[in-house]
């Protein structure tokens, strides 16, 4: 049966928009960025940058930073100013290398002001003497019993081995005594025991263990409460104290920023010259010029650095005499000494730099787009700075971000060998520095800046994988 034509009717339709793009386009860098928030790894190193430097900028201020008797905050090249109960001021000494201590995170056994230590049982017994002409001449061998009848103590440590000490049933401190002349066990009250010298009073610490070296020598550890021991019971030191009483709060966060400035004002010197210096070498390449700036930096780079930043650290010491006869106090030195290390980790700094930028320049020049550029008439100025620089950006990026922990650490090993940054100043180096000279009494002074430089470190690194991945064009 055949069907009418007029029972259908044409459905006109626009294709106008048949090849319209309906997707968001993507740029590069808008891509880049895409591609770097999906690496979880860069993103946590992002994260604790971003914390680090909030820290290192808000943690030595006030209100986070702890503060002085008349208010003001701690500062890192000044003891605190401290005052006890009575009002008087809390001797300097009295507050130097003690042990971290946080209030309600010590409850947990942890930042709780006390540290393991091992001490002598002439130390523990007799503890520090004046240093008077009596006493050393009491402190001779020959001298111990004027030395015990002195002190008013019955024993002269060489003279016995402590076993334990302990709070006993009547919560008295008793000392567990061996003699060695008769080999005989004997108890007394602790506080007998000890002289008036000694710091280590009753409840003061924990008796650990006892060891006789093989000279015969007895060693005590114990887990020391120095807090107690300084006669400080109320105060709180969040990372503790150096041996000048300097608070390590509030140096870690000025160590952390002055590393970073450091770490920043190199790369940024470095890359300024290494790119200017490369890209026009690079233009220039196979011509005199590119010949002539590639021997100089040949020449440069076959000076050690590390001479380099010697000489140029020891003509600071010179600098600052200077200055100190025009600023009187030394106000410039810190800043001049500063100055001179940035500078002195830029010297050659800048070679590796320009020797990459000029590969990278020798391959992009002979490029389609470059030749356009030529043929319309650009410039050799406008072909470098507009054309060949801004395709090299993203590896240059990704160069600069992983130079920063090199930089860190260079700092930190100058500072180390005795050659960077000088006491009171602090950066990371500074603080390692420290913390390794007083690694037997208080490690934290140790762990807790180098903590802090790996977690930087290893943020950056983490951050510079995943800048390398999300820049990379083969990536698109």
């Amino acid at each position: 049966m055949a069907v009418s034509k007029e029972k259908f009717k044409l459905i006109e339709r626009d294709f106008s928009d048949v090849d319209k793009i309906t997707t968001e386009s993507s740029s590069f860098w808008k891509d880049a960025r895409r591609r770097l928030k999906k690496n979880k790894a860069s993103m946590i190193g992002l994260y604790a940058i971003t914390f680090l430097i909030i820290m290192a900028i808000i943690g030595p201020i006030s209100p986070i930073n702890q503060k002085n008797a008349d208010g003001t905050v701690f500062k890192y090249d000044h003891a605190p100013v401290l005052a006890d109960d009575s009002g008087q001021e809390i001797n300097k000494k009295s507050i130097a290398y003690v042990p971290p201590r946080i209030p309600v995170i010590e409850k947990l056994g942890i930042f709780d002001g006390h540290s393991d230590i091992e001490i002598g049982t002439f130390d523990l017994v007799v503890g520090t003497l004046p240093k008077t002409d009596e006493f050393d001449e009491l402190r001779k061998p020959l001298k111990k019993k004027q030395l015990i009848e002195k002190l008013g103590i019955p024993y002269h440590p060489y003279e016995i081995n402590i076993i334990d000490i302990y709070k006993n049933d009547s919560d008295v401190w008793t000392a567990k005594i061996k003699e060695l002349a008769t080999d005989e066990i004997k108890e007394l009250p602790y506080e007998e025991l000890i002289s008036e010298y000694s710091k280590y009073r009753p409840g003061t610490f924990k008796l650990r263990s006892t060891s006789i070296d093989e000279y015969g020598v007895e060693m005590i550890s114990i887990n020391a409460d120095y807090y107690a021991i300084q006669g400080i019971k109320d105060l709180y030191f969040w990372f503790g104290t150096d041996k000048l009483a300097l608070d390590n709060w509030t140096r870690l966060w000025i160590g952390v920023r002055v590393s970073l400035i450091i770490a920043l004002a190199s790369l940024i010197i470095d890359f300024s010259i290494g790119i200017i210096y490369g890209t026009i070498a690079g233009f220039y390449g196979g011509t005199r010029v590119d010949t002539v700036m590639m021997r100089i930096t040949e020449i440069l780079g076959s000076i050690p650095a590390l001479v380099l930043m010697i000489i140029f650290i020891s003509i600071s010491k010179t600098i600052g005499n200077i200055v100190d006869g025009i600023l009187p106090g030394q106000q410039a030195l810190p800043t001049i000494r500063l100055i001179i290390l940035i500078m002195a980790m830029s010297l050659t700094g800048w070679i590796g730099v320009s020797r990459v930028v000029r590969a990278q320049i020798l391959k992009l020049r002979e490029r389609e787009f470059v030749l356009a550029s030529r043929t319309l008439g650009a410039s050799k100025r406008r072909l470098m700075a507009k054309h060949l620089f801004p395709n090299i950006i993203g590896q240059i990026i990704v160069m600069a971000t992983f130079s920063i922990p090199g930089a860190i650490f260079y700092e930190a090993f100058l500072t180390f060998v005795g050659i960077g940054l000088p006491i009171p100043m602090a950066s990371l180096g500074v603080l390692v520095r420290d913390g390794y000279e007083a690694i037997q009494t208080i490690p934290s002074m140790l762990w807790i800046p180098a903590t802090v430089m790996s977690i930087l470190m290893l943020s950056i690194n983490l951050l510079a994988n995943g800048l390398r991945d999300a820049l990379d064009p083969r990536m698109r």
